[in-house]
């Protein structure tokens, strides 16, 4: 099952939109054209490639807002889609709200998947925070 180019482009628009206003650190503007792209991506949103990259971005903007919730659910929506469970990013994301959540069980696993996908260069830009939880799981 594939988009109609036209809505693909409808969509894709949206994203970048949202992707300038994240960039200009206008978190709560990217959400909303996030939003009005997920709108446009036909249900069953997890079905469709797109929404995994609407989903991350939103969840980034979320975690920026310090909104860790809404960031947390946003990844787990991610993850369910096409590619989602392979991406080391994601569950990198997933790992650091759950940190920032208390859930430190949750975190250290999904902080373990973005290392055993990505390797440590993953955490680079990141808090040492998140590394160091999972440093002493690693043999």
């Amino acid at each position: 099952m594939e988009l109609s180019d036209e809505l693909y482009d409808q969509i894709v628009s949206k994203l970048e939109q949202g992707d300038q206003y994240a960039e200009a650190g206008e978190y709560n503007k990217a959400i909303e054209k996030y939003e009005s792209a997920l709108n446009l991506v036909p249900l069953q949103k997890e079905n469709w490639e797109v929404s995994l990259h609407i989903y991350t971005a939103m969840a980034d903007s979320y975690f920026n807002l310090g909104n860790y919730q809404q960031a947390n659910n946003n990844y787990e929506q991610a993850l369910k889609c096409p590619d989602g469970l392979g991406n080391g990013y994601v569950w990198l994301g997933l790992g650091e709200t759950y940190y920032e959540l208390e859930n430190m069980d949750k975190a250290k696993d999904a902080l373990m998947s973005a290392y055993m996908l990505e390797g440590k260069e993953i955490f680079e830009d990141e808090d040492d925070k998140y590394f160091s939880l999972i440093q002493d799981s690693i043999g």
